[in-house]
């Protein structure tokens, strides 16, 4: 074996260990960011607690006005707090009103706000025309309620983004 030969022997063995180094290293970042990905997919993803279907979120009436926009309905706004669940109320659902001992829809939901950080819930609503409600009274929702269905508004249409 000649000197040149061995030379490049050297060489090919000097490529070939940086060459798996660099493979180990690299295999070694990609196994390290996917487990971080996993990490804040896992962050991201938590597992939701709705409360059972018939909790009851009262909140109390705190602005009524008779039309914000020009077209516009009149309607009122209830907040709340003390929410330790995740809300699952949506647009149509019904508000309701205790009128002494009994609880009878009032309206419909037409704005819904969760701050979650605070466990707050703002529901603005529409009234039924037959009922009246004034700041001060305390109104509720059902927090998950059992008919998933989306739920018709009072005058009988369906609520907005409905389809048949």
């Amino acid at each position: 074996m000649n000197a040149r030969s061995g030379q490049a022997l050297c060489g090919k063995a000097t490529l070939c260990a940086i060459a798996a180094t660099v493979f180990l290293a690299a295999t070694a970042v990609l196994m390290e960011m996917r487990s971080a990905a996993d990490d804040v997919k896992d962050m991201r993803a938590p597992d939701v607690e709705h409360p059972a279907p018939g909790t009851r979120f009262w909140c109390e009436v705190i602005e009524s006005f008779n039309a914000k926009y020009q077209g516009d309905t009149p309607g009122h706004i209830g907040r709340g707090g003390g929410l330790t669940f995740h809300p699952h109320v949506a647009l149509g659902d019904p508000v309701y009103h205790r009128v002494g001992d009994v609880d009878r829809a009032i309206g419909s939901v037409t704005g819904v706000l969760w701050e979650r950080l605070r466990g707050s819930l703002t529901v603005e609503f529409r009234p039924h025309e037959d009922h009246r409600i004034a700041v001060g009274d305390e109104v509720w929702v059902d927090l998950n309620p059992a008919d998933q269905k989306t739920p018709a508004t009072a005058a009988g249409n369906p609520a907005s983004g409905a389809t048949k």
